[in-house]
C-alpha cells in the first residue's frame, strides 16, 4: 500500500481510523515498525491481530549478538514481519530507511524466510529504482579479501536455483528517507526510539 491509503484508510464500518506508522524499541533489544493508532489519551498503540490493517517489521542492529553471521557492513537485520495483505511493503520501505539512517542499511532474516518475504527482496532488487543493493560477501571471503562485508549466506544459498551472490538475499539494500520524510511531514510518523 501507500501513504495514500494509509492516509484515507476507513474500516469496514465507514468510520475513519486515523492510521500512523509506530517505531519503538522491544525488550529485547530490537526496533519494531507497525501500523498504528491513537487512543482517546494520545497515546499510539500498535494495531492488533483484531484490526482490519495490521503489520509490525521487527529489526535489529548489527553488532553483539549479530557476530555469529559476519560483520555484514553494519547493517541491521529483520527478524521478524507480518502484515496484512498488500500492508507490507510499505512497512518494509520504512524499515529499510531506518536501518539506513541509524546503521548501514537492512538485510533479510539470516535463519529463516517466507516466500512472501523473499518476493519482497526480489522486487527491491529488480524493481526498485529508489533501493540501492550493495553486495556481501560471504563468511569464507569468496568474494573480497576484506573482512568488513562478510556475512553468512546460507538463507542465500538455499535451494540451489542460482550462486548465492545473485540472489537478493545475499545484499544489503539502502534507501533515501524519502518515506519517513513524507510520513513526518503528513504527521503520520511516531519514533519513540
Amino acid at each position: 500500500m501507500t501513504i495514500e491509503d494509509l492516509m484515507n484508510f476507513k474500516d469496514d464500518l465507514g468510520l475513519d481510523l486515523e492510521m500512523y506508522i509506530l517505531v519503538r524499541k522491544n525488550q529485547e533489544g530490537g526496533t519494531e515498525l507497525s501500523y498504528a493508532s491513537i487512543d482517546s489519551h494520545g497515546d499510539p498503540y500498535m494495531l492488533g491481530n483484531d484490526a482490519l490493517v495490521r503489520g509490525e517489521v521487527e529489526i535489529v542492529p548489527g553488532g553483539d549478538g549479530f557476530d555469529d553471521i559476519g560483520p555484514c557492513e553494519g547493517a541491521w537485520q529483520v527478524k521478524w514481519s507480518t502484515a496484512t495483505e498488500g500492508w507490507g511493503p510499505l512497512l518494509y520501505d520504512v524499515a529499510i530507511e531506518y536501518a539506513t539512517k541509524h546503521g548501514n542499511g537492512l538485510i533479510a532474516d539470516r535463519e529463516m524466510i517466507s516466500d512472501k518475504a523473499r518476493a519482497v527482496w526480489d522486487y527491491y532488487l529488480g524493481q526498485r529504482g529508489d533501493v540501492d543493493n550493495h553486495q556481501l560477501d560471504d563468511l569464507k571471503n569468496t568474494l573480497t579479501p576484506i573482512e568488513v562485508d562478510n556475512c553468512d549466506q546460507y538463507i542465500a544459498s538455499v535451494g540451489g536455483k542460482y550462486d548465492w551472490e545473485e540472489n537478493s538475499l545475499s545484499k544489503r539494500y539502502t534507501k533515501a528517507p524519502t518515506t519517513i520524510t513524507e510520513l513526518e511531514k503528513l504527521g503520520r510518523f511516531i519514533d519513540q526510539t
